[in-house]
């Protein structure tokens, strides 16, 4: 049985992929040719994160047997016959592991890096990882719209698998609700759901393999530096950057679903802006509305649904946020209904005075995070001022706006929606801002990085530490939480079993969480239905973080 599993994957994996080969002639897209067709053959062999230094390997679930050997030339192993080893990586470069499992023999190819860096997204029940430092691209989870690229007859994935290998790096990844974005800063290439026309193929047919954005005509034409995509809800967003002579440009896009346009449909792509570009470019897309920072402004503008207050502003307030009267009949306070869409873009308010005042009102609108759940906002600001000796100190603090039903917001409001940006963690003073209506105590800490759910929030300090707020349901907060002294609707998120050393970043979609730790490897937890977290685990949720593990390279 084992002799004829050893034949029968790799016949698999052919026949797999000429499955998608197939649907790519169908759809009118184009596929983007890989180095290597790998198909998604199961090569038995999973591994952590690639790095110089200690990786693990294990073989796949379903493997079993009673004798195991393994052997990567050159590399020394611990515990080399047993079922799982690790290995110590001194140098970057390609290597061949190989396993025999009761005289059947699995190969594959690992890349260790130079160095190592990932670009993720997670939809509602999917992710796309892009292997940076090995210009791989890899998706797990629900296929039910074809999410992961790959035909339909294959339901989900259990485990993260290679969807190409590329000639360019991937260097920007979006997961929408059911669909899903990437680049390789030649094209945008879409797969999944097009119900509202997401995919920008201008059809609303779904598409279950690799397609070309078709409906983007950039105003210049040239060598793009890069191109950034976002997606959320049925949204999808792209930024072109270019040189024009030495000055960056860049010119932003949206398509997909728009609750202004006919049958909420928008089928071509809409030019938000062109304009001087900040070079380094953030992207954050809810269920219906995006939060955006690419231009030589230091604010961030946001546009579309605005039901619950998630684009931070009322409708039209194109370059501010008006004084608030009965004078002014979009008092977000007294007509809230006037506010619920607002598809031009205009700035998000921040609380460092009013237009008029005698505060400057860009004065540190320095964004330098953004993350979006479904309908809230969780943003990290560089912010400076002076100390007792006039001093300039910088630090980065955590504003928040939008629904805030579940306390993803980080406090308690009574489920009342915030409407202004407003400090959760303040790294510059531990006390409501004067401008700040609702008047939040903040928690005194440096903050590096965030990232936001379905109705969950997250931070990373600047120590380690791994913050969480919001729904708890499907323990996307863990079990190994502990209530912030300051706020306990905010908790400490324990580190993984045997990881001291904390956290780097963070990602979260849906009712999932994936974070960086300090050992250098991925960690997940949160809603598992149908094993979309990708660890083989079959618990509906996992209330502790599990490593997670890769597929191996087959040898060509």
């Amino acid at each position: 049985m084992k002799k004829l599993t050893s034949i029968f994957l790799p016949v698999l994996a052919l026949l797999l992929f000429a499955g998608c080969a197939e649907e790519s002639k169908n759809n009118g897209g184009n596929v983007i040719p890989p180095v290597v067709s790998e198909g998604l053959a199961d090569n038995a062999v999973l591994h952590d994160t690639p790095k110089i230094g200690t990786v693990s390997f294990k073989p796949a679930s379903h493997i079993i047997g009673n004798s195991y050997l393994w052997n990567i030339e050159g590399v020394t192993l611990s515990n080399a016959a047993g079922r799982e080893i690790t290995a110590e990586f001194n140098a970057s470069g390609s290597y061949i592991v190989t396993l025999n499992v009761g005289g059947v023999e699995y190969k594959g190819r690992i890349i260790i890096p130079d160095a190592q860096s990932y670009e993720i997204d997670m939809g509602d029940n999917h992710t796309i990882i892009s292997d940076i430092g090995q210009k791989r691209l890899f998706i797990y989870g629900d296929n039910t719209y074809g999410q992961l690229c790959i035909e339909k007859s294959i339901l989900n994935l259990k485990e993260p698998r290679i969807l190409k290998s590329y000639t360019s790096e991937i260097s920007s990844v979006a997961a929408g609700k059911n669909h899903t974005l990437f680049t390789d800063n030649s094209n945008v290439y879409a797969c999944g759901d097009n119900s509202y026309s997401q995919l920008g193929t201008g059809s609303t047919n779904n598409i279950d393999n690799v397609t070309t954005v078709s409906i983007i005509a950039p105003l210049e034409t040239g060598s793009y530096k890069r191109i950034f995509v976002s997606a959320g809800g049925d949204m999808s967003v792209a930024g072109y950057e270019f040189l024009e002579g030495k000055a960056p440009k860049i010119s932003l896009y949206n398509w997909g679903y728009n609750d202004s346009a006919a049958n909420k449909i928008q089928s071509e792509a809409n030019l938000l802006t062109t304009a001087n570009s900040r070079q380094d470019a953030l992207f954050a897309t809810g269920d219906g509305f995006s939060i955006v920072r690419a231009t030589s402004s230091y604010n961030v503008f946001s546009f579309g649904v605005n039901d619950k207050w998630q684009l931070g502003r009322i409708a039209g307030a194109g370059t501010g946020y008006p004084k608030l009267g009965e004078e002014n009949k979009n008092n977000p306070e007294e007509n809230p209904e006037l506010n619920i869409t607002d598809m031009a873009p205009g700035y998000v308010y921040t609380p460092y005075g009013e237009e008029g005042s005698s505060v400057n009102y860009y004065q540190n609108n320095y964004f330098a995070k953004l993350a979006a759940g479904d309908d809230f906002v969780v943003s990290i600001k560089k912010e400076t001022k002076a100390d007792a000796t006039w001093t300039m100190v910088e630090k980065y603090s955590l504003y928040v706006w939008g629904n805030n039903d579940k306390n993803q917001l980080g406090f308690n409001s009574n489920g009342k929606a915030v409407s202004r940006a407003t400090p959760l963690f303040d790294g510059l003073q531990n006390q409501p801002m004067e401008t700040d209506p609702n008047k939040v105590t903040p928690i005194h800490k440096e903050m590096i990085e965030v990232a936001a759910g379905k109705a969950a929030g997250y931070a990373v300090s600047s120590d380690g530490i791994l913050y969480g707020w919001g729904d708890n349901s499907k323990n996307q907060l863990t079990s190994n939480k502990t209530a912030n002294t300051v706020n306990n609707i905010v908790y400490e998120i324990s580190n993984p079993e045997n990881v001291s050393s904390g956290y780097k970043k963070v990602w979260a979609g849906g009712d999932r969480v994936i974070a960086l730790a300090g050992d250098n490897n991925l960690y997940t937890w949160g809603d598992n239905k149908n094993g979309i977290l990708g660890t083989g685990n079959t618990s509906e949720t996992v209330a502790t973080p599990e490593k997670l593990y890769f597929s191996l390279l087959p040898v060509q």
